[in-house]
């Protein structure tokens, strides 16, 4: 089923909340800037601060998990969202000091300085208002150092509950000082209207629903099983299973309630749909998280935030199907194909997937049996080993074009490390396969 409506309507609802506010401002300032009662610097500070709180709003928004949000744009495109709407929210917090000091400096006669000075000492609530621009640029600041040093996603997020705190002092400056809230108690009711909307829709789908489907299902670790070199898959059992549903191709976020673990909150792809018995994690060790992994001992309680994601079948819009995986990257893909196999339908599907050698493959009879199922040709891409008399080396143009002579009549699945989506995107472009077929998702938090 095609997202673009729901892609449609979301934008339009965004868009709607923006012109609202540019007609509240309009009616106000606006019109006092045309008829020349207002200097433009106070007409588009007022404006700045107003956009502002919209993008602050947005913000938190892009990142609440909420599913009537994340399922149709993937987390990771609401990452990259979030990131580039960050710098708007800074730049017109920042903004809007100076353009009204600018403004009312010129009727005033102070300096610059002066004026500012005197919006925090003479006017209510400033302060806190420049105790969120603060605590913004402390956000901002730190997020570029963490995300160029590579440092760990931990060290983000507990960063940007700093965000929280400047969202938080935004609206008694705004109600108190805001020229056009303060003439115009229906603009300052959609205001109150929008923190309350977007609080709820925070507090439920980020904190609400986690805590609720802990209690409600008694998620805990069944078993730890070993299936390739530093990959391990993590079985989480629980009651009423049967309720708990997700779609192949989705992950969730897991918190280990355990010592040094359950502070720390990561997403995983399923690589086994859930049934009324379990639902599977598999894990490669990549870090110091990761390599507790298989320390993990059956009983271990675990906080569930999901499903979430939009790498689903539902992007699908051709009837047939070319899915391509390299290393772990085969979880979100396996359930896919287990999710294909219960279709009653033909799957008209091929696989690709890439490994260095035969003992890294993970899911090997698995993925035979599945193939089987679906009549599915099933091709192993090895970089490193000599041994292997099949497809060696990576899986490039080349090797796209030969095993799927008709790749451009087919919805592309694709995940794997990142140099290797990279790699195999150009690839599809060079082969002339419409963007709109190729199906990824990257799975970071954390905004590159």
């Amino acid at each position: 089923m095609s997202q673009t409506l729901p892609k449609m309507l979301l934008w339009g609802f965004w868009a709607a909340n923006f012109l609202i506010i540019l007609s509240f401002w309009a009616s106000n300032t606006g019109a006092q800037l045309l008829s020349g009662e207002l200097s433009p610097f106070i007409a588009f500070g007022r404006l700045a601060g107003l956009l502002a709180i919209f993008c602050a709003l947005t913000q938190l928004l892009l990142m609440s998990r909420s599913s009537w949000l994340e399922p149709v744009f993937g987390m990771d495109k609401l990452a990259r969202a979030h990131r580039l709407n960050g710098y708007a929210t800074y730049l017109l917090a920042l903004s809007h000091a100076p353009l009204l000091a600018l403004g009312y400096s010129s009727i005033t006669g102070n300096s610059l300085i002066e004026q500012q000075m005197f919006f925090i000492q003479m006017v209510p609530y400033v302060p806190l208002a420049v105790l969120a621009l603060l605590l913004l640029t402390v956000v901002v600041g730190l997020s570029i150092y963490i995300v160029r040093r590579h440092l760990r996603f931990e060290t983000w997020y507990y960063v940007h509950l700093f965000a929280y705190g400047a969202v938080a002092l935004i609206p008694f400056h705004a109600l108190t000082n805001g020229s056009d809230l303060v003439t115009n108690p229906i603009f300052a009711n959609y205001w109150l209207g929008a923190y309350v909307f977007v609080g709820i829709t925070l507090f439920v789908w980020r904190f609400g629903m986690p805590l609720y489907r802990f209690f409600a299902f008694g998620f805990v670790i069944e078993k730890i099983i070993p299936e390739a070199p530093r990959a391990t898959s993590v079985y989480i059992t629980g009651r009423n299973l049967q309720e708990f549903r997700a779609l192949g191709g989705q992950f969730v976020l897991v918190r280990f309630l355990t010592k040094g673990m359950w502070w720390q909150e990561h997403p995983f792809s399923l690589s086994m749909l859930p049934d009324s018995q379990h639902f599977r994690l598999t894990i490669r060790q990549l870090g110091d998280f990761t390599n507790s992994i298989p320390n993990l001992k059956p009983g271990t309680k675990v906080i569930v935030s999901g499903p979430h994601g939009a790498f689903t079948h539902r992007q699908a819009i051709k009837q047939k199907t070319l899915y391509i995986a390299g290393g772990v990257g085969i979880t979100p893909i396996r359930a896919l194909l287990e999710e294909q196999a219960k279709q009653a339908k033909q799957a008209r599907a091929i696989m690709l997937y890439g490994n260095r050698s035969q003992e890294e493959i993970i899911f090997k009879t698995e993925l035979e049996g599945l193939a089987n199922k679906l009549h599915m040709p099933l091709h192993h891409v090895l970089s490193d080993d000599a041994q292997w008399a099949g497809e060696k080396g990576f899986i490039d143009q080349e090797k796209l074009a030969r095993l799927v002579p008709d790749i451009t009549e087919r919805d592309v699945f694709l995940c794997g490390p990142p140099p290797m989506m990279t790699g195999i995107i150009k690839a599809l472009e060079a082969l002339c396969v419409p963007k709109a077929q190729v199906h990824y998702e990257r799975f970071a938090l954390l905004p590159k």
